[in-house]
């Protein structure tokens, strides 16, 4: 009787597909999320990927339903404390970039920042998010949260916020794309670049795939190499 229980066991130990492993992805860009999966999935047979284009969805899911990895900026990676850094991305060389207050014609001033409306890509949702900004420039600063990139530059055109936090790169991009005479803030402020950590488990095989990525999905995802911990 105990053997023949025992195979049973086996057999059905054996007669239901493995979990497949997941990534849950959460890196503010100007494509779409559905664009980007498509895109990754090309480099992850096999791993079930989930792009996420809005911070309250991946955190949401991310505690609902716990992916094998995430790939998302450092300091999304670091406030989801569940996982464990793998990987770190770099640009030219660096794991970090400089990050500019974004005003019209005139500079803001980092003395009376705190009675100025700020407005930055929200990373990790109303009151993480306004603890994050208020550390990095160690005073109460009035946030005005977006989802999207795109949404940053309506932003200060409209006079709906003084200014904008966001990094050199994206600043960048605005410059191209704006008329409007765009000027820049440095607060000294340096912050990580997409990271990507796993559970527990310390299963590598999602991580592999990430080290696969092709120049143009790095580009994308603002870094040009990785590097394995």
């Amino acid at each position: 009787m105990i053997k023949h229980i025992e195979i049973i066991v086996f057999a059905m130990a054996f007669s239901f597909p493995l979990a497949a492993k997941s990534l849950y992805v959460f890196i503010p860009t100007e494509i779409r999320a559905n664009v980007m999966q498509e895109k990754m999935g090309s480099f992850c047979s096999g791993i079930d990927i989930t792009v996420f284009g809005r911070a309250k969805d991946f955190h949401r899911q991310v505690n609902a339903n716990p992916p094998s990895a995430i790939l998302s900026l450092e300091p999304v990676v670091k406030y989801s404390k569940a996982f464990n850094t793998v990987l770190t991305g770099r640009k030219n060389g660096f794991e970090t970039e400089g990050y500019v207050l974004v005003s019209i014609d005139k500079q803001l001033e980092l003395a009376s920042i705190a009675g100025k409306k700020i407005g930055v890509v929200d990373l990790l949702g109303r009151k993480p998010m306004a603890e994050f900004i208020t550390n990095l420039f160690k005073t109460k600063i009035q946030l005005k949260r977006v989802t999207k990139v795109e949404d940053l530059l309506p932003l200060i055109t409209f006079g709906s916020v003084d200014g904008i936090f966001i990094s050199e790169s994206i600043y960048s991009q605005l410059k191209l794309k704006s008329n409007l005479n765009l000027v820049e803030t440095k607060p000294g402020i340096k912050l990580g670049l997409a990271s990507a950590a796993i559970d527990s488990s310390n299963d590598r095989d999602v991580i592999q795939c990430i080290a696969a990525f092709d120049t143009k999905l790095n580009t994308i995802l603002g870094v040009d190499e990785w590097r394995l911990l």
